[in-house]
């Protein structure tokens, strides 16, 4: 029954929907030849291949069992993610925590960020004081079960007494050397490349021979704000075995935010930081190779990212921003410092 009544503009009726739609383009349907199933019903341009009796939509069952619990192409945004987003009830607590200690490090004054503090705040990259992080994890390292039931019980889930040893692996952060190592020695990688790079063209690639991809530059304040034409560049598709995506953007917050953000939402090999776009456009703003010009934000871009992720971070640089003045080689040595695991460069 429809809700709008006789204010209705849409057709309810199947036959006479048929009937007035165009011919169809072709006998077979690619979707229902390759999955079984064609989601889009009536509506294919196919239809035919797929349409039987009383209009129903066929369904090809030992095709389709091949693909339950698979999905061709993955990194998709959720219309529930999407609503987070743009109400912004997404929980941020590992950006906003390094964020805190940022803040607290810079004192609100100048651009001068503390390696101190940022060294506490990410405890596990470099040589921090044992006393001070005994201190802030005193209560992580001998975890009450009491403390445990009660803050599972916040969550919703019952609160079951456990049997057996309890663990702190849920909030215990990542040794660099426990993080999912990137293999690509010897392997061929097909850089990202902005308005080309898409799924299609990558699938390509990898029949003629690449091994690792990324997705196209996507602006980390679209992706923040739930845009689905920004997510559709992180759509990965189930040949990809190496898969990366690459962000751009400017400011230490809406970058680390990203990176949590992607980090817990999509399946991801790597992630990639633009610091050599030559976009006025991006440059204006103070991203892209502008970055290289900025080293303080530099600095807390790669630190607040590395610190949220889970796989590894890498960069993309330029020689140089100004013509015949090129700086990369000063660069490249601190950003391994600040915990990036490849550089790239390009020569122009």
């Amino acid at each position: 029954q429809c809700h709008f009544g006789p204010r209705c503009r849409f057709l309810h009726d199947v036959a006479e929907y048929l009937a007035a739609k165009p011919a169809d383009l072709g006998g077979r349907c690619v979707l229902f030849d390759t999955f079984g199933r064609c989601p889009y019903g009536v509506t294919c341009r196919f239809g035919r291949a797929h349409l039987g009796d009383g209009h129903q939509n066929l369904v090809n069952a030992s095709l389709a069992r091949q693909w339950e619990g698979k999905l061709p192409v993955r990194n998709g945004l959720s219309k529930e993610l999407q609503q987070q987003l743009r109400k912004r009830k997404f929980s941020f607590h590992k950006a906003e925590e390094f964020l805190r200690g940022l803040r607290a490090g810079k004192g609100g004054k100048g651009t001068g960020g503390s390696a101190e503090v940022l060294q506490s705040s990410q405890g596990a990259e470099g040589a921090a004081n044992p006393e001070a992080l005994q201190d802030s994890r005193g209560a992580e390292d001998a975890p009450q079960p009491e403390v445990l039931q009660s803050s599972r019980g916040a969550e919703g889930a019952p609160c079951i007494p456990t049997l057996g040893p309890l663990t702190d692996e849920d909030v215990t952060k990542l040794r660099p050397c426990e993080r999912k190592k990137l293999e690509i020695q010897g392997k061929l990688y097909l850089a990202p490349l902005t308005t080309c790079g898409n799924l299609p063209f990558r699938r390509i690639c990898k029949r003629f021979g690449a091994d690792v991809t990324c997705g196209e530059m996507a602006v980390c304040t679209n992706l923040l704000q739930g845009q689905s034409s920004e997510w559709a560049l992180l759509k990965r598709h189930h040949t990809e075995d190496i898969f990366g995506v690459q962000l751009e953007g400017a400011f230490p917050d809406t970058m680390t935010k990203c990176a949590e953000l992607l980090n817990r939402t999509i399946d991801v090999d790597f992630v990639d930081i633009n610091v050599g776009c030559p976009i006025d456009l991006v440059y204006k703003k103070g991203g892209g190779c502008a970055l290289m010009t900025r080293s303080n934000k530099f600095e807390q871009i790669v630190r607040g990212m590395n610190s949220v992720l889970d796989v590894p971070l890498t960069v993309k640089i330029r020689t140089g921003v100004q013509e015949k003045v090129n700086v990369a080689h000063k660069i490249i040595p601190r950003i391994r410092e600040w915990g990036a695991s490849l550089v790239t460069v390009r020569g122009q």
